[in-house]
C-alpha cells in the first residue's frame, strides 16, 4: 500500500530534530573548552610550583615563576588571580621569595612548601542562557599546587 501526501515529512522530521542535536554539539564544545581551561590551570599551577620550589639560591624567583605563569596561561580569556607562597610567607616580590626559599648554603626549615593558587573567571565560547536560566557553566575555576621547597 502506497502512502500519500508524504511530501514534506522529512523537512519536518529535521525540523524537530535539528535543534536538538544543534544544542548537544554546542553542549559538548563548551564542556570540551571548559576542561581545557582548568588542565591549563592545573597544569600550569603544577609547572610553577616546581618552579618556585627548586629556586632556592636564585635571585629571581617570583620573576621567573610569574613569567612561567603568563606565558602558559597567555590563552586564558578570563581575569587570572595568582597567589604565591612559601611556606608562610606570601610572596609578592623577588626578594621576599628569595629570603622564604633560603640561599645555596642556607637551607629553609624542613618541610617548607612552595605553593602556587591560581584563580581563573572562567569565559565560554558560547555566552548567553537558556530560556533565561542561569548558564550551568561554572564562572571560575581555581587550582592550588604545591610542592616541598628542595
Amino acid at each position: 500500500m502506497k502512502r500519500k501526501n508524504q511530501r514534506g515529512a522529512a523537512t519536518v522530521e529535521v525540523a524537530l530534530v535539528l535543534p536538538l542535536l544543534l544544542a548537544l554539539i554546542f553542549g559538548v564544545v563548551q564542556f570540551g573548552w571548559l576542561v581545557n581551561n582548568y588542565l591549563v590551570l592545573t597544569n600550569t599551577a603544577s609547572l610553577a610550583a616546581h618552579l618556585l620550589a627548586s629556586e632556592r639560591g636564585y635571585s629571581s624567583p617570583y620573576s621567573d615563576t610569574q613569567s612561567v605563569i603568563t606565558a602558559q596561561t597567555r590563552n586564558l580569556q578570563g581575569a587570572l588571580t595568582v597567589s604565591i607562597k612559601v611556606g608562610s610567607t606570601s610572596c609578592t616580590s623577588d626578594s621576599a621569595c628569595a629570603a622564604a626559599l633560603g640561599s645555596s648554603t642556607q637551607a629553609p626549615v624542613t618541610g617548607t612548601q612552595a605553593q602556587v593558587q591560581l584563580s581563573y573567571s572562567f569565559v565560554p565560547l558560547f555566552g548567553g542562557s537558556l530560556y533565561r536560566l542561569k548558564s550551568i557553566m561554572p564562572g571560575g575555576l581555581s587550582a592550588t599546587m604545591s610542592e616541598f621547597v628542595q
